[in-house]
């Protein structure tokens, strides 16, 4: 090899590496408006250590894959961590990842990370559920079965529910996000139940949360989780609470964005156990208000976060 070839493949070398002295960040599709503007924001400070997108992904899960590999420090994610993702990094790092809240999902987008909402038929008299009732609807080993269970009253009593969800699992083996959600803020650890409609994304056709609620529209009995964003004649959503005592929320934009509403989303900027001084401001960058302003600007609709959880967030990077 002549000097000239060395010379370029040592340049490519270190382009793939990122220069010394850089932040390497990824991007996925859903976050590629805010990576970008958060980096310029952050290099545009006097910072002696500039950001770069150094990796463009579709989805998350490619990204980390790299972020394992130790080529890029931060990776956003708009959902949480999938079981097997958590696993293969404390396999090989000795502990998690630090998850670190920057954004409140959206309330009524099509597609991206937005609040769930659950959705009955117009005819059932229901008008809230707790998620403590929800997941015993859900779960497997289920305690509730049918309407009256859930307090209605005459001829809704023995009436059974009838399930709609996602597929659980994908090809891949992973759940979708939705799904993923679900099982960690609603499941909590348990399975789920056995004998509900799971819908799937048609290819070119409907998407798997649209066909849920078409599911919902054509049967009194049925209940599924969707977004806002496809409700359809038909059906109405459930007011939320915590507890069966409530406060429920019927999940307007302010509750979501206020993180009120149970079932709202979190999007996340993914980084090492044992962040350098860089990474640690990249982070504050995006919880500072220019970031969150970016958040506000951004196309995918998601909301800045509330000032308590900025608040707990910046404590969280700071140890």
């Amino acid at each position: 090899m002549n000097a000239r070839a060395a010379l370029a493949v040592f340049a490519l070398a270190i382009f793939a590496r990122g220069f010394a002295g850089e932040l390497r960040c990824a991007s996925a599709e859903s976050m590629a408006g805010l990576m970008d503007a958060w980096t310029r924001g952050f290099n545009a400070l006097p910072a002696e250590t500039p950001a770069r997108v150094t990796l463009r992904e579709k989805f998350a899960a490619a990204a980390f894959d790299a972020f394992v590999r130790g080529e890029v420090e931060v990776v956003p994610f708009a959902r949480e961590l999938f079981p097997a993702e958590r696993d293969t990094y404390v396999k090989k790092f000795g502990g998690p990842p630090q998850l670190v809240p920057v954004a409140t999902g959206s309330r009524a987008t099509k597609g991206g990370t937005h609040a769930i909402a659950i959705f009955v038929n117009e005819k059932n008299p229901l008008t809230h559920i707790s998620l403590d009732q929800l997941r015993e609807v859900f779960a497997r080993d289920t305690h509730i079965a049918t309407w009256g269970q859930l307090g209605l009253k005459g001829e809704w009593a023995k009436k059974k529910i009838s399930l709609h969800g996602m597929v659980v699992r994908r090809e891949t083996g992973n759940p979708p996000g939705i799904v993923n959600f679900l099982e960690q803020r609603l499941l909590t650890g348990r399975a789920w139940r056995t004998d509900f409609a799971e819908h799937a994304d048609a290819g070119n056709g409907p998407q798997g949360l649209e066909l849920i609620v078409r599911a919902v529209a054509t049967d009194e009995r049925a209940l599924g989780y969707s977004g806002f964003g496809y409700a359809q004649p038909g059906t109405k959503t459930l007011a939320l609470a915590e507890t069966d005592a409530g406060p429920f929320f019927p999940g307007t934009a302010e509750e979501v964005a206020n993180r009120d509403y149970p079932l709202a989303r979190t999007i996340y900027l993914c980084i090492g156990r044992a962040p350098g001084d860089a990474t640690r401001a990249f982070i504050r960058y995006a919880l500072s208000a220019a970031g969150q302003r970016a958040i506000a600007e951004d196309a995918q609709k998601f909301f800045p976060l509330p000032p308590d959880t900025i608040s707990a967030a910046s404590r969280e990077i700071a140890r």
